[in-house]
C-alpha cells in the first residue's frame, strides 16, 4: 500500500468518530496513529500502514490513552496455509481508562470493525480473547471483563453475516 492508501485508511478510522461516552470531551480527544507525544501509557507501536492499523484515543489535556485498537487484514497466502478464509485479525480492543470501561466504547468500535469487515468482504474477524494479556498487567482491573465475560462479549457480536472466531 502507498501513502495515499494509508491516508484513506486513517480517514476510515477518523470517520468512525467517537462513542457517546467520550463525545462530551471530544475537543480534548485525538486519534493517534503514532507514538509521538504519548505519555502515561505503556502501550506503544501505534501506526497506520499497509492495512495494518493500531490507533488510540488520547486525551491531550490530561495526557492519557483512553482506548486502543489494533487490527489488520490477514495475508491471503498465510490464510490459505492455515486452511481458513481471509479475515480481519483483531489484535487489541482495550479501554485503558477504568472510569470509561463498561460504557459502550469497545462495543462501539467492534461494531465499526464489523461494518468495515463486511465492506471489505472478508469471511470473518479473528480474535484471541485474553483478559490477562501481558499488555494489561500493569493496568487496573477495575471494571474490566473476566475471561468468560470477554469471550461472551465477542460471541454476542458474532453473526452469520460477519462471524467472529476465536484464534486459539
Amino acid at each position: 500500500m502507498n501513502e495515499e492508501n494509508n491516508y484513506l485508511m486513517r480517514r476510515v478510522i477518523l470517520d468512525w468518530g467517537l462513542p457517546e461516552s467520550i463525545k462530551e470531551n471530544e475537543d480534548d480527544v485525538v486519534f493517534k496513529f503514532d507514538d509521538n507525544g504519548l505519555v502515561n501509557t505503556l502501550e506503544k507501536g501505534y501506526h497506520c500502514r499497509n492495512g495494518d492499523v493500531k490507533f488510540c484515543l488520547y486525551n491531550k489535556i490530561n495526557g492519557k490513552a483512553l482506548f486502543s485498537m489494533d487490527f489488520h487484514k490477514s495475508n491471503p497466502t498465510i490464510a490459505n496455509l492455515r486452511k481458513r478464509g481471509v479475515g480481519i485479525n483483531l489484535e487489541l480492543l482495550y479501554v485503558h481508562d477504568e472510569s470509561l470501561r463498561k460504557k459502550g466504547i469497545s462495543n462501539y468500535y467492534i461494531e465499526k470493525l464489523i461494518n468495515y469487515a463486511i465492506h471489505e468482504k472478508v469471511e470473518c474477524i479473528y480474535v484471541r480473547p485474553n483478559a490477562n494479556a501481558t499488555n494489561f498487567l500493569h493496568d487496573s482491573k477495575k471494571n474490566s471483563l473476566s475471561q468468560r465475560e470477554l469471550e461472551e462479549f465477542y460471541n454476542k457480536r458474532s453473526t452469520k453475516e460477519m462471524p467472529i472466531e476465536f484464534d486459539i
